[in-house]
């Protein structure tokens, strides 16, 4: 009976012992659970910001995407107005060079007939007028036009 009787007391001290280290590795499980829970939400919170921080860059590159397709409609858009310009101004040029062609046309017109005699009258030049001189006048007007354009430029 006597081992009957240890064997039980060594049997209720195994139970006991196999009941605190259940609890232990419970415990331990337990710990280990909620600390895994802990990394999971500290992982979800990181991806989060950094979810956030990409969708902020995202839209920062997209900005300065925008701005930089801006600027370069803008630069084309210059660019072609100082090819406008340039053509203008072209045609200024040439509009003038004929100008000064039919001033140098009358002058040399002028420069002729001075001192000749049209009727009674003497036609001379005084400084840039002429006097006595029949001179058409569209052809001045259209002239001059062209000239004070030219100068404006």
């Amino acid at each position: 009976m006597r081992a009957v009787e240890e064997t039980m007391a060594e049997t209720a001290e195994l139970r006991k012992l196999l009941l605190e280290m259940k609890f232990k590795v419970e415990e331990e499980l337990r710990e280990k659970i909620q600390e895994k829970k802990k990394e999971g939400l500290e992982l979800g919170q990181k991806t989060k910001e950094m979810e956030s921080f990409a969708n902020s860059k995202s839209s920062d590159m997209e900005e300065w995407v925008k701005e930089k397709l801006n600027l370069r409609k803008a630069l084309k858009k210059s660019d072609e107005r100082e090819k406008s310009l340039k053509l203008f101004v072209a045609q200024l040029k040439e509009e003038a060079g004929v100008a000064e062609n039919v001033i140098r046309g009358l002058n040399q017109k002028v420069d002729t007939v001075n001192g000749g005699v049209n009727g009674n009258r003497v036609i001379a030049r005084d400084g840039k007028r002429v006097k006595g001189l029949n001179v058409q006048w569209p052809v001045v007007a259209v002239g001059s036009t062209v000239v004070a354009a030219a100068a404006v430029i």
